[in-house]
């Protein structure tokens, strides 16, 4: 039907189990989806992460553009407490809207290009690191968001080489990227279909590795 909005697609759905330092500690279910084309694609990435403490975490990413700009970050923890992040953009600039059982704290900063959310243990946003190597093979610096960090710090992404993991009980060959230093340090790896299938950050002794 003409004028009809374009329906969105889904580019990938799936889950992941979690360990805290080396215990299996939950799991995450996550969607991405995508609709338009060019400037006007927009990618929205939602998930549900349930530990096992009982923790909650409801999240929702919303980028435009090849470029995956960000436009909204959403993510509300509950459990022992309710904490509620967003993230927005308006214009050049981001702002962070954090509302706790205590109160709310906002905060603001200059949205640069290369702006991404890389939420610490929420393993679907690393998918971003896959496209990025495969714009950019050479590697490269980008600012990310997260909620731990409460801010926007750099970090650098490096070049992606193969190496061979078992997973699942089977050894696949998969393209290994690195990023960050020190504590902040990880590393994930997408498989022979481009999947992402595990994220480790061991200065958090968090790993991912993908069941679906």
């Amino acid at each position: 039907m003409p004028g009809a909005a374009l329906s969105a697609q889904l580019v990938e759905r799936g889950a992941f189990r979690i360990w805290i330092d080396g215990a299996e500690a939950g799991s995450e279910q996550f969607t991405i989806q995508r609709q338009g084309s060019g400037d006007a694609q927009t990618t929205e990435a939602r998930s549900v992460i349930s530990m096992h403490d009982g923790r909650r975490l409801d999240t929702l990413l919303e980028v435009v553009g090849p470029e995956l700009a960000i436009v909204r970050y959403a993510a509300v923890e509950t459990g022992v407490d309710t904490v509620s992040v967003t993230l927005s953009r308006t214009g050049s600039r981001l702002r962070t809207r954090t509302v706790t059982d205590w109160g709310l704290r906002v905060r603001g900063y200059r949205a640069r290009p290369g702006t991404f959310v890389l939420d610490e243990r929420v393993a679907h946003h690393y998918f971003v690191l896959g496209e990025l190597a495969a714009e950019d093979p050479a590697g490269r610096t980008v600012h990310v968001f997260s909620r731990a960090s409460e801010g926007i710090e750099p970090i650098e992404v490096s070049p992606p080489a193969p190496e061979s993991i078992e997973l699942g009980g089977e050894r696949i060959e998969a393209t290994r990227i690195d990023f960050g230093s020190g504590e902040g340090a990880g590393t994930v790896w997408f498989d022979g279909s481009g999947r992402l299938v595990r994220v480790s950050l061991p200065g958090r002794g968090f790993v991912a590795e993908r069941s679906l």
